[in-house]
């Protein structure tokens, strides 16, 4: 229908033909068409940095619907992306520090149309930093070797979004962090040893800014160190079970013979796959005492070396104190796992007491005096032994000297003389004049020992008898001038 005024008659007729009528006028008046509302939205206020902003135009309307909608960048840094401009939502990246301002334009079926700005500021964030606090200082007793440190009371204004603990390099190295809590807000810690541990709690906000604080763990040694006794058992961890432990006490009882005392198991751990190390100590009187441990260790050794080896219900492997108890003489240190000391520089462990006495380990020699006393006694019996071998040399070269043989020398041939002559150059006075006598080879005979030569004489003069006296009436002067 068209603009304007119609008429419409109804005629109704009955069986008997009887009929009646009914006039309707319908007036068809020009459309009263309403123009679309666009709406933008509020404006928007981003902090920096800020990856992207929605332009929601969906809240625009009009009396007969929307068929058209557009975005438009109208202001403000150029170095933005946008998508989805044409439709009621689009997106916006790439913001930098600014103010932007965007225009939406919305259109009805009879294309009418409507308008809205929206302006968008990115303002640069004025951040404070993040307040750290790790949590201040603790103390812990052994053999408790747990803890945590608690972080989460660290601040900031826009949220704390990472947290980091690091272990300070004075630190003993020893204890572990569970489940990698050492980046979460509670740091968790086991296996801790006696010393003290610092730790930095580093906290970062969303804008890098970060705080650091730090906490520190005591760790104190047990104050019943000096009575706990390790005992390395031939069984596997699992198979000790609960039964077999309070069996295992009884029998230490007895064996020790402390039936009116308590002994207390501290710790089980694996030592290895087939071994276990039980820690105990053994606590009487009233109040409690706790026995020493190397009493204890050495009273049990010499029960253990004495009774069958299945009396208590595992074989022993092991038997020492927990600890390393030594002082080391105040020269050095104990090793807690050999449990023996090491010492310092300049001493050394006293060897006698170690393989002959007790064989306790210690550091009571002095490397200074013990170089001296071996140079002394090395001297000493070097010039004793000098000594006993020249004594020995001398009676050996202590003997009577024996005398000079002689012989008549008269009527001698040149060889003859050359063969008489004496041996090593020995010279006699006389023989510088004649040689009538010679010295015989042997300087060592007695006065019983000086002989003639029997055939010497013959041969030199045949005039002269075996027992000396003269042949044929001739005498024999035996004077100086033929010696």
């Amino acid at each position: 229908m068209e603009e304007g005024d119609y008429t419409f008659q109804l005629k109704v007729t009955d069986s008997s033909q009887q009929q009646s009528t009914a006039v309707v006028t319908v007036i068809v008046q020009p459309e009263n068409n309403r123009p679309p509302v666009a709406v933008a939205g509020p404006d928007k206020e981003l902090i920096f940095p800020v990856e992207s902003a929605t332009l929601d135009g969906s809240s625009s309307s009009d009396d007969h619907g929307i068929v058209f909608y557009h975005w438009e960048h109208v202001r403000g840094p150029s170095a933005v992306e946008m998508e989805n401009i044409d439709k009621a939502i689009a997106t916006v990246t790439g913001l930098q520090v600014g103010t932007y301002r965007f225009r939406l334009t919305v259109k009805d079926q009879q294309g009418l149309s409507s308008t809205s700005t929206l302006t968008v500021a990115v303002k640069k964030e004025n951040n404070s930093p993040p307040r750290a606090r790790a949590g201040g200082r603790h103390v812990l007793v052994l053999p408790n070797n747990s803890i945590t440190l608690d972080g989460s009371r660290s601040t900031d204004d826009q949220g704390i979004v990472s947290y980091l603990w690091i272990r300070d390099g004075q630190s003993p190295a020893a204890g572990d962090v569970i489940d990698g809590s050492d980046h979460s807000a509670a740091l968790q810690l086991t296996n801790l040893v006696e010393g003290v541990y610092t730790f930095h709690l580093r906290v970062t906000d969303s804008q890098g800014a970060s705080d650091t604080d730090t906490a520190t763990v005591e760790v104190q040694p047990d104050p019943r160190k000096s009575g706990l006794v390790e005992l390395t058992l031939q069984v596997g961890v699992g198979q000790l079970t609960e039964q077999r432990k309070d069996t295992l006490v009884r029998q230490l009882a007895v064996l020790l013979n402390v039936l009116d005392s308590d002994i207390k198991v501290q710790k089980i751990r694996a030592h290895s796959d087939l071994s276990t190390v039980i820690v105990f100590y053994v606590q009487s009187g009233q109040p409690f005492k706790v026995l020493k441990a190397a009493e204890v260790a050495r009273n049990l050794h010499t029960r253990l070396s004495k009774e069958k080896a299945d009396f208590l219900l595992f074989k022993v492997l092991r038997v020492d104190t927990a600890g390393c108890l030594l002082k080391c003489s105040g020269h050095g240190h104990c090793d807690p796992l050999t449990k023996r000391c090491i010492c310092s520089q300049l001493w050394m462990e006293n060897l006698i007491q170690h393989y002959i006495w007790d064989g306790e380990s210690n550091c009571e020699w002095s490397i200074f005096y013990v170089t001296v006393l071996g140079f002394t006694l090395t001297v000493l019996t070097g010039g004793f032994t000098w000594l006993c071998i020249c004594c020995c040399k001398r009676q050996k070269r202590t003997k009577i000297r024996k005398k000079t043989k002689y012989t008549i020398l008269d009527n001698m041939d040149e060889q003859e003389r050359m063969e008489l002559r004496p041996k090593y150059g020995i010279k006699h006075r006389s023989t510088e004049h004649n040689s009538s006598l010679m010295v015989s080879e042997s300087e060592f005979d007695s006065d019983q020992d000086t002989i003639f030569s029997r055939e010497k004489m013959e041969r030199g003069n045949p005039k002269v008898s075996m027992n000396g006296s003269i042949r044929n009436g001739a005498s024999f002067s035996y004077c100086s001038k033929d010696r």
